[in-house]
């Protein structure tokens, strides 16, 4: 069994979370420049592998898409052709950066570094990646 790696993607930065190998605990990793994600992928890929990617995508429960879906897709567009044969599965992504933000007033970070542009979005992935295993669970 492979670690499964969680995206929290934006148009300028891109959280990114991943799995131990027996897929049962996230830790956020880092966050990369978005146009530098396959490449950053790659590096992590080729020191362990991965079984699958895990994207945050909004969902409402009207339907319907807001300004950062069609951004998402393009980026998960650009991953299925890097990673042919790469399962990558969705998960909603609501609230997640707002309980980012909370974990780290929770865990004492400094609100000088909570400002950091960035600083939200690996957790944000980890909590995207703790989402699809939480659903896994209850399938």
């Amino acid at each position: 069994m492979g670690r499964l790696l969680g995206l929290d993607v934006g148009e300028r930065r891109t959280g990114m979370a991943a799995t131990d190998e027996l897929q049962m605990i996230c830790s956020p990793l880092r966050t990369v420049d978005t146009r530098e994600l396959v490449e950053e992928i790659k590096r992590l890929q080729s020191g362990s592998p991965l079984d699958a990617i895990v994207v945050g995508r909004p969902h409402f429960m009207v339907g319907g898409a807001d300004d950062s879906t069609p951004h998402i897709d393009r980026v998960v567009n650009t991953l299925t052709k890097a990673f042919p044969g790469m399962p990558i599965h969705f998960v909603d992504e609501g609230f997640t950066s707002q309980e980012a933000s909370a974990i780290q007033r929770q865990g004492g970070m400094k609100s000088s570094k909570r400002r950091e542009k960035g600083s939200l979005d690996a957790i944000a992935a980890s909590l995207i990646l703790q989402r699809h295993l939480d659903a896994q669970a209850y399938k």
